[in-house]
């Protein structure tokens, strides 16, 4: 994971190095690039917007990142939120912040359209969120609110 801090590490070519670092080791290590915001006692640089954190993705995608993706600013960074097979591109995991809304992955791990395996530890189903208190932006519910993502099983 990487906070980008305007003016300290958010330099096209800081970023740049860093996944091709990445890239070096695992072309499959997933990269989460997240929005510094002004608090407690670090106040001078601006917010990272939405806009720094979808170039930093593109930037660590043309370095050749599989898993790329743009957090702590839901519904702002576009597709960026979710995981989608790196063969066939077909959304396998759907998100909206850290909520899960939907998982297509197959019981081994593998993408149900093309079968590429996904590296990573899967459950056989989705079984719900981990978190009994998920975070959700902007809105203030409970997680019993959300019991239309618990597994039916």
């Amino acid at each position: 994971m990487t906070l980008l801090v305007p003016g300290f590490n958010d330099c096209e070519n800081e970023v740049k190095r860093l996944t091709e670092f990445l890239v070096s080791v695992s072309r499959d290590i997933p990269w989460h690039v997240t929005a510094f915001h002004k608090d407690y006692k670090m106040t001078d640089p601006d917010n990272t917007t939405a806009r720094h954190l979808v170039r930093a993705a593109e930037i660590g995608k043309a370095a050749g990142l599989r898993y790329v993706y743009a957090g702590n600013l839901p519904g702002k960074v576009g597709d960026l939120e979710n995981t989608y097979c790196p063969n066939c591109h077909e959304l396998l995991i759907e998100r909206y912040g850290y909520l899960i809304l939907d998982y297509k992955l197959t019981a081994d791990g593998s993408c149900p359209h093309c079968e590429t395996k996904i590296p990573g530890r899967w459950a056989p189903c989705f079984q719900g969120q981990i978190t009994s208190h998920p975070y959700l932006p902007r809105r203030r519910r409970r997680p019993s609110d959300y019991s239309w993502l618990q597994s039916t099983e």
